[in-house]
C-alpha cells in the first residue's frame, strides 16, 4: 500500500506515529532526516500536511504543529494530520535561514532533484515521499532572524479548482492580509512546485520573526495555532463554522531592495497606509551622511521591514504591497 513511509520511527501510539524519513549519511554514519508526525484519525477525510522551518530559522510555525498534533492525538476528527516541524532540520538546529552544508535556500530550489547536492535531494525526496500523498498543505514561513512580518497567507491565485481551495484555505486562516501570489521575484518555490506537480492546493502564512519574538511569540504562535484549526474547519476536518473576520484585505507584495549599505531608519513602518511618492526609509553611512532615501513606487501598506540597524547593499529593505480591494 502507497504511503508516507518512516525510515525510522521513534513513537507509536494508537493513532500517532512519530518518526524519520532519511535522505543521506553523513561521514560519521548519522543521517541527513526529515521529522514527521503523523495522526491519523481512522476516519475518512482529507490528509492535511503541515509544515514548517523550510528557513531554519522561522519557528512560530513550529510550535504550533506540535501543540495541533498533540491535540489531535487525542482529539477527535476526520482524516489525516502531517506534521513537519523541522523541514530542513539540519538549518532549524542551528538557527540559520539556509542549510549548513552546502549553503542553498531550500525554498527556491524545489522540485529538487535527487543526483545533485544534499539540499536539493531534501526537496526531491520531500515531494516524492511525502508531498504526493497529502490533500492540501500549509507551509509556514516567516520573518526569521532579520525581518519584521505582519502576518500574511500567500496563495497560489487563477481560475482553477485548485487556486480555488487555496484561496478558501487563505481566507480561513483568518489573518488580515491575503497575498497574491502571482508576481513573486524567485522560482523554486514549494507552493508553485506542489501545484504544478501535484495539483495541491498550499497557502503559505508568514507569522512571527526574531525582532518581536521577545514580547510576541506566544501571540504569534497562537496566529498559527488558531489559523490551522480555522483550515481544518474549511476542509470540513473539525465541525464548526469558520468565521472570517471583516477587514481582510486582498493584497500583491513586493520586494524593496536596498542600493546602499549602511545605518537604516524606517519612516514607515508596519500596518502604514503609505501613498505614491512619500518618504518611507533612509540610510547613512558610518559618518552620519544620508546617502539613501527610499520614496513610495505606489500606493500600499508596509507589511514588513529589515529590523537590524544595519543593512546590506541590494538586502530587503521593505516588504510593501499593493492593495488590491
Amino acid at each position: 500500500m502507497e504511503g508516507i513511509k518512516l525510515d525510522d520511527v521513534v513513537l507509536k501510539t494508537g493513532n500517532r506515529i512519530n518518526g524519520f524519513i532519511n535522505y543521506g549519511q553523513k561521514p560519521d554514519g548519522s543521517n541527513f532526516r526529515i521529522p514527521v508526525i503523523i495522526v491519523d484519525s481512522k476516519l475518512e477525510g482529507p490528509t492535511l500536511l503541515i509544515d514548517a522551518c523550510t528557513h531554519g530559522d522561522e519557528y512560530e510555525g513550529a510550535e504550533a504543529i506540535l501543540r495541533i498534533m498533540d491535540e489531535f492525538e487525542t482529539r477527535g476528527f476526520r482524516g489525516k494530520l502531517i506534521g513537519v516541524p523541522a523541514l530542513n532540520f539540519e538549518a532549524f538546529a542551528e538557527i540559520s535561514r539556509a542549510s549548513i552544508t552546502d549553503g542553498f535556500n531550500l525554498n527556491r530550489i524545489f522540485p529538487g532533484n535527487d543526483n545533485t547536492y544534499i539540499t536539493h535531494r531534501l526537496a526531491y525526496v520531500y515531494m516524492e515521499r511525502v508531498v504526493k500523498y497529502v490533500d492540501q498543505v500549509i507551509t509556514f514561513h516567516g520573518g526569521g532572524d532579520v525581518l519584521h512580518l505582519e502576518p500574511i497567507i500567500g496563495y497560489l491565485p487563477g481560475d482553477d479548482s485548485v487556486s480555488e481551495v487555496a484561496l478558501g484555505m487563505a481566507k480561513a486562516f483568518n489573518v488580515k492580509y491575503n497575498w497574491k501570489m502571482q508576481n513573486l521575484p524567485f522560482t523554486g518555490v514549494s507552493a508553485l512546485e506542489y501545484k504544478k506537480a501535484f495539483g495541491i492546493p498550499t497557502i503559505l502564512p508568514e507569522v512571527g520573526s526574531h525582532c518581536d519574538r521577545l514580547k510576541s511569540r506566544e501571540k504569534n504562535v497562537k496566529i498559527c495555532y488558531e489559523g490551522i484549526l480555522n483550515v481544518m474547519k474549511y476542509l470540513e476536518m473539525l465541525e464548526g463554522e469558520v468565521v472570517v473576520r471583516d477587514d481582510q484585505m486582498t493584497v500583491e507584495l513586493n520586494y524593496i531592495h536596498s542600493r546602499n549599505g549602511g545605518i537604516q531608519k524606517l519612516i514607515k513602518k508596519e500596518n502604514d497606509i503609505v501613498e505614491e511618492g512619500e518618504l518611507m526609509g533612509e540610510i547613512y553611512d558610518v559618518f552620519g551622511n544620508k546617502i539613501e532615501e527610499l520614496f513610495a513606487p505606489y500606493r500600499g501598506v508596509v507589511i514588513g521591514f529589515w529590523s537590524v540597524p544595519v543593512i546590506r547593499p541590494g538586502d530587503w529593505w521593505y516588504l510593501f504591497a499593493k492593495i488590491l480591494d
